[in-house]
């Protein structure tokens, strides 16, 4: 079926992730669009004009209503995360989500999903972030006809929790004391190259499951990515090693000095700066081979990315 024939939903359009795709694809293909968040009205701006987006009001964990909503649709993604809701452990509720979708999604017809998860090897000791991306991905996998589960470390560009909560620091901070994880390695993508990963696999030609590690063309670690962001925006603060500085330490001080809209989630992602998150594999270059990442420093400042 081409693409001139589906319409796809995308479950978490309201989502740094999910507003950047759904445009992206409606700039690129000629998709029609089922954006699926709580919060519809949010979403006012969104579009290309042509009726091909729309908005629909849809909870997650209603089953009836997730069902109704994917009917007809062949195609979803699923760009969704908890860590920001208070109402529960985030764990818990993504599985809960989880579980919810993929049933949803079975039961509807949809017979490919598309995943962004987050890189990390499942032999070491994962941050709950971590591990809870992973978790479900496993329970997605276990109910979903077909599941594409991109995994990522940051995502460069304005917006995304990660690369604004350090671009805030570097420019808040002239001298900044690095915990032991800025030691940890780490292989940041820009957002226009995961979009293109996003979108290119919606037309792949795969029959099963797959996991597909995805990353900008270095690994570095994060002292070396926060030297470099800072020199690509014309800062140079002063990095000083504390070997003893703790976690729980680190993700006070980041509060301090983090927006307000990104201090929860931050206080999650900082404990999964421990975690090596690289690309272990070459499965994205086998399945995308026209998908080059070029060096991260045309996505370093804002004002140059592209």
């Amino acid at each position: 079926m081409s693409p001139s024939e589906k319409t796809i939903a995308i479950m978490g359009v309201s989502g740094f992730v999910g507003r950047h795709l759904s445009q992206h694809l409606l700039e690129t293909t000629d998709y029609s669009i089922r954006g699926l968040c709580r919060h519809p009205e949010s979403l006012s701006g969104l579009g290309s004009g042509d009726g091909r987006f729309s908005a629909v009001e849809c909870d997650v964990f209603d089953y009836e209503e997730l069902r109704l909503r994917l009917e007809g649709i062949s195609l979803g993604y699923f760009l969704i995360h908890m860590m920001a809701r208070r109402d529960g452990d985030f764990y818990d509720l993504e599985a809960r989500a989880a579980k919810n979708f993929g049933r949803a999604a079975r039961d509807a017809g949809t017979g490919r999903v598309i995943y962004l998860s987050g890189l990390g090897d499942d032999r070491d000791d994962l941050s709950r972030h971590l591990a809870s991306r992973h978790n479900t991905g496993s329970i997605l996998r276990g109910l979903v006809p077909q599941l594409i589960e991109f995994r990522a470390s940051m995502i460069l560009g304005a917006g995304s929790i990660s690369y604004d909560i350090v671009t805030n620091l570097i420019h808040k901070l002239p001298v900044m004391t690095l915990p032991r994880w800025t030691n940890t390695r780490t292989q940041p993508i820009g957002l226009p190259d995961a979009l293109r990963y996003l979108a290119a696999a919606a037309t792949l030609e795969a029959k099963g499951h797959e996991i597909v590690e995805i990353g900008g063309p270095e690994a570095m670690s994060y002292r070396e990515f926060i030297r470099r962001l800072a020199r690509s925006q014309g800062r140079r603060p002063l990095l000083v090693r504390l070997n003893f500085l703790p976690e729980w330490l680190a993700a006070w001080w980041l509060n301090l000095f983090t927006p307000r809209g990104h201090a929860r989630v931050g206080r999650h992602m900082v404990e999964s700066f421990r975690n090596p998150m690289v690309v272990t594999n070459d499965r994205a270059r086998e399945l995308f081979p026209d998908i080059v990442p070029p060096p991260i420093e045309r996505y370093l400042n804002p004002k140059s990315s592209a």
